[in-house]
């Protein structure tokens, strides 16, 4: 029997998956609209650089699309049951800080030669918060992954 072909994806092959999404949008919305400081916005930025980081190590190790998981808490990178050995999870786990340390140096050495300005240093350190935030050695969290055997 041929089956026919499906239009839509089903909920497990999406790329983008919402967790709570009413709530997670309308969290979101309210710390975007009510951030005067643009300290959320250059956090935002920063947490999607560091996603960023995990989906070019995905990209150079797996070749195969991933799913990521945007939650209250944050963005989530899911490997759909795929195994790699330790050295290409090692690679994996550090994509993302190494991204945000890139950022930040990349940041820091425009601003020397264009003149330092107070949105630069924020997203300077945002990168270097979450960066350094992220290898801590805490269950969840990059550094974890890193110090696995």
């Amino acid at each position: 029997m041929i089956r026919p072909k499906r239009w839509s994806r089903r909920p497990a092959d999406r790329p983008l998956r919402l967790r709570a999404p009413v709530l997670t949008l309308f969290f979101w919305v309210m710390v975007l609209a009510w951030d005067s400081t643009s300290v959320a916005r250059w956090g935002m930025l920063a947490a999607i650089l560091h996603e960023s980081g995990h989906l070019l190590a995905w990209a150079f190790l797996v070749r195969e699309p991933p799913q990521l998981e945007l939650t209250l808490w944050g963005i989530c990178l899911r490997m759909r049951g795929i195994c790699l050995p330790a050295w290409q999870e090692k690679i994996l786990a550090a994509g993302g800080p190494v991204m945000n340390f890139l950022v930040c140096l990349g940041l820091l050495g425009w601003m020397d030669l264009t003149g330092y300005t107070y949105a630069g240093c924020w997203a300077a350190a945002a990168n270097l918060l979450l960066g350094a935030f992220n290898l801590l050695p805490v269950p969840g969290l990059d550094g974890a992954r890193l110090l696995e055997n």
